[in-house]
């Protein structure tokens, strides 16, 4: 049960991979030991000390020499293809990805990497890997799922940008990263390109259906929706709205305020939903007229769900931002080894397009998935 003793027969067998790949080349090249070929270009001239770089290490190693007859009659070393290959310090390159993406920052894998690895090489390879990402996260094919749902959210990074996230939601409950714009802010124009190019890579609501977008009130997001689906239904997230509101009240309110919260959360159907938002306006214009205009201002966007009639269980994941959320909390965290944003360059879009494609990795269904068909059958009824 000794790692040690483990690693030393992973290294050993990497070793003795080597020697297999080097001994088939050679007897290709020079035919078996004990029986050369005739008039061949290539034969056996010893060994000497090599190395291979795997797993994001240096290995020493025994390579033999390969010298081959010239047309002038002058023997030249040949050096092995196979050697070739495992002496590349590139085979690094995955090691490096995987070490930065988990938080790693390109000064320690020279540390890591027992001097294998530079600094600028690390970045080198990391630049390489991350560019792939854009392309894989923006070219996969949206028009074989089928969509009934939309969240959007923008996220501040440091030196001025921000980064606005779609994230769809599937008729079978599952989750998709969809695309990201960035931008100076969370303004229209970059989100109505955001969600332009989600409409030219064919993401929208079935045939004959309705959107359902999930935001949190900013005006900008809702504008680029309308826009592009104009009869898409708006569920303003009622979280940030209840965090709003807890600015106006005093402490001693909090708690009548989170009851009638609650209740609106678990109210069920366009009945129900409407008595909650009254009692929740009820018991706001005596205490406080900002708040008071604050609800009325989101209206009925705080009970979409409700008007549609649908079962109370969608409500954990649907009245609510709080899946794009976890996805903005899990994005900083990867993000966070980055000390500076250079904006001239594609650096902001190829860290966001690997860590969103990480972070999609680690998705669960939305909460009452099960109750998903009688949303879809209301968003149907035009």
């Amino acid at each position: 049960n000794d790692p040690h003793a483990f690693l030393t027969l992973l290294r050993d067998a990497m070793s003795e991979i080597a020697e297999r790949m080097f001994a088939e080349e050679i007897n290709q090249l020079c035919g078996p030991s004990h029986y050369p070929l005739l008039n061949a270009l290539y034969r056996r001239a010893g060994s000497e000390t090599g190395v291979c770089y795997v797993d994001g290490q240096r290995k020493i190693l025994q390579r033999p020499r390969v010298r081959r007859a010239g047309a002038d009659g002058k023997e030249r070393e040949h050096v092995l293809t196979s050697y070739q290959a495992i002496s590349d310090p590139a085979n690094n390159a995955a090691a490096v990805v995987t070490a930065l993406a988990a938080g790693m920052s390109t000064r320690s894998q020279e540390w890591a990497s027992e001097g294998v690895m530079s600094k600028s090489a690390a970045s080198r390879h990391w630049i390489e890997a991350t560019a792939a990402k854009i392309t894989e996260l923006r070219e996969r094919d949206l028009r074989k799922m089928i969509f009934f749902g939309l969240m959007l959210d923008g996220v501040c990074l440091g030196d001025g940008a921000v980064v606005v996230i779609a994230l769809g939601l599937l008729s079978t409950g599952e989750k998709v990263l969809l695309d990201f714009e960035v931008g100076a802010s969370e303004n229209a124009a970059v989100c109505t390109a955001l969600v332009a190019r989600l409409q030219r890579r064919s993401f929208g609501p079935p045939a004959g259906s309705r959107l359902l977008a999930v935001l949190d009130g900013a005006a900008a997001l809702q504008t680029a929706v309308l826009t592009l689906w104009p009869t898409a239904l708006i569920q303003r997230c009622v979280v940030h709205k209840e965090r709003n509101l807890f600015g106006y009240l005093r402490k001693g309110d909090h708690a009548e305020a989170a009851r009638l919260w609650r209740r609106l959360r678990l109210a069920q159907g366009e009945a129900a939903g409407r008595e909650a938002l009254a009692a929740l306006q009820t018991f706001l214009r005596p205490l406080n007229a900002a708040a008071a205009a604050s609800l009325a201002e989101a209206g009925d966007q705080l009970i979409t769900l409700h008007l549609l009639n649908v079962p109370a269980t969608l409500h954990v994941s649907l009245l609510s931002t709080n899946a794009i959320e976890n996805v903005m909390r899990n994005y900083r965290a990867q993000t966070a080894k980055v000390s500076r944003w250079r904006l001239e360059t594609d650096q902001v879009s190829r860290w966001t397009a690997t860590a969103l494609l990480h972070i999609e990795r680690g998705f669960h269904r939305i909460k009452g998935h099960a109750d998903l068909p009688q949303l879809l059958a209301a968003l149907a009824r035009l």
